[in-house]
């Protein structure tokens, strides 16, 4: 349960990413910047409904892999963010994916 909710929160920073980049009109580095931003505050928003779970629903959740997930997906959704925004961006600009 705690591994689908981080894959989740990953599959929705790359998708909020690729909007975030496809709608975004300023200069090349700000989307990549509000993309790993998206990325890292999901992957916070993650955490915190972990432990709210955790908190309501006694024996649910194993904190060591909640924990382990988040390590992961600071590092996954900042970078799936990151990319989503540059897939976004480039689409956007009407250059292709590659």
């Amino acid at each position: 349960m705690e591994t689908i909710g981080a894959l989740v929160a990953c599959g929705a920073s790359l998708a909020i990413g690729v909007i975030l980049g496809y709608r975004w009109t300023l200069a090349s580095p700000w989307h990549l910047i509000t993309g790993v931003m998206v990325g890292e505050i999901l992957a916070g928003v993650y955490f915190a409904m972990s432990i709210w779970a955790g908190r309501h629903f006694p024996g649910l959740l194993d904190p060591r892999l909640v924990g382990l997930n988040f390590m992961a997906l600071v590092v996954a959704a900042g970078f799936s963010g990151g990319l989503g925004a540059w897939f976004g961006y480039r689409k956007s600009m009407g250059r292709g994916l590659f």
